[in-house]
């Protein structure tokens, strides 16, 4: 989470504010996202576009905010060349300029937008890699297991068993024929051979999205970066839980943590996952959450599932990223109690949206 920034952008502001969204371009967005990158790249120039996000609450500073909230007036049918760019129909060179159009011509949508939303990037790409790494916590709890996705925005990722994999030459998972298939390169181990039983299943979200309400809706497809082709699966993992709702309630993933889990039977190992969430987290919080982990474990069998960036959760000892990985590079971990005692262990390197799926040696 971004610290406030004063809202005349002066000075340091300005120059904490361009770094942001330079960092931001060059490590997540890279050449995973080149239209984003450009568009990144500009704004951390323009000191009329850093003055549109200073002015925003500290969520509304986050480059993800500013990127989707003009995705979402493209998605809501805005007649501008910027939405040719970004179905795919035409020369992303302009997309910098007609961005900043975009935001200027329209700054206070723009501005209601970035003070009354805030990130909500449930990319059901990410079930990809949950899939295998609920398969090696279910080896260490047995199964069947409980499912608890804290921060999990509209729960797409807790239907992960009616998606289909590919994982190329590592094999397949999941049901033949799902409406939502999920290419991940999987590089050193094989596919699962199955999933776990899933006998129960939870998300927890501080807001949580009704994929029922078309605007809620378009704001989660709006954070989804347009020229990475996820579009299409997003919407159809949103039609698939329209028709199969994912059990989600409203709820800090902290203060409320430990009632979501209190929901399970007290008999049922259940893993928690947690995707891209604990980086929102200051440190004090992610301190709490692990201390709410390890005090149901001494009554509980439970494991955390996480997939965050390196460094956000402490796994012990990490081998280097493999080499030319590029931006959005995330490490995906396990966290194991003994006696309340919690032990980490890193399971794979992985793509921040499920692209590919590095697994380390035991």
């Amino acid at each position: 989470m971004l610290e406030p920034v004063p809202g005349d952008v002066a000075g340091e502001s300005e120059e904490r504010l361009s770094q942001v969204w330079r960092d931001f371009g060059a490590n997540e967005c890279g050449a995973y996202s080149p239209l984003y990158a450009a568009i990144c790249r500009s704004v951390a120039d323009d000191p009329d576009l850093l003055a549109l996000a200073a002015a925003a609450p500290p969520s509304g500073q986050q480059p993800n905010v500013l990127l989707a909230a003009v995705h979402y007036l493209v998605l809501g049918g805005l007649a501008h060349p910027l939405a040719e760019i970004y179905a795919g129909r035409a020369d992303p060179g302009p997309a910098p300029v007609l961005f900043r159009d975009v935001c200027l011509a329209h700054r206070a949508t723009v501005s209601r937008i970035l003070a009354t939303r805030h990130t909500q990037t449930n990319e059901p790409g990410r079930a990809a890699l949950l899939a295998v790494g609920l398969a090696a916590a279910a080896d260490r709890l047995g199964e069947p297991v409980g499912l608890l996705d804290a921060g999990c925005s509209a729960g797409l990722n807790l239907l992960l068993d009616r998606y289909r994999f590919d994982y190329g030459p590592a094999g397949h998972l999941g049901p033949p024929g799902s409406p939502v298939e999920i290419s991940c390169a999987l590089r050193g181990a094989p596919a699962p051979a199955r999933l776990p039983v899933i006998a129960a299943r939870l998300g927890l979200d501080r807001v949580p999205v009704d994929v029922s309400q078309a605007d809620d809706t378009r704001w989660l497809l709006a954070c989804v970066w347009p020229d990475t082709g996820r579009l299409a699966r997003t919407a159809a993992a949103i039609d698939l839980a329209r028709r199969h709702p994912p059990p989600v309630r409203s709820g800090d993933m902290v203060t409320d943590l430990d009632a979501a889990l209190g929901t399970f039977g007290p008999g049922l190992p259940v893993v928690v996952v947690t995707t891209s969430a604990c980086w929102y987290l200051s440190v004090p919080q992610r301190q709490a959450f692990l201390a709410v982990l390890a005090g149901r474990a001494r009554r509980q069998r439970l494991a955390w599932l996480s997939v965050d960036t390196a460094g956000v959760v402490d796994l012990g000892p990490v081998p280097p990223a493999p080499a030319g990985t590029g931006a959005a590079t995330s490490l995906m971990g396990l966290v194991t109690f003994e006696a309340g005692a919690p032990a980490g262990r890193a399971l794979a390197w992985c793509h921040a949206h499920g692209a590919w799926l590095d697994w380390l040696p035991s």
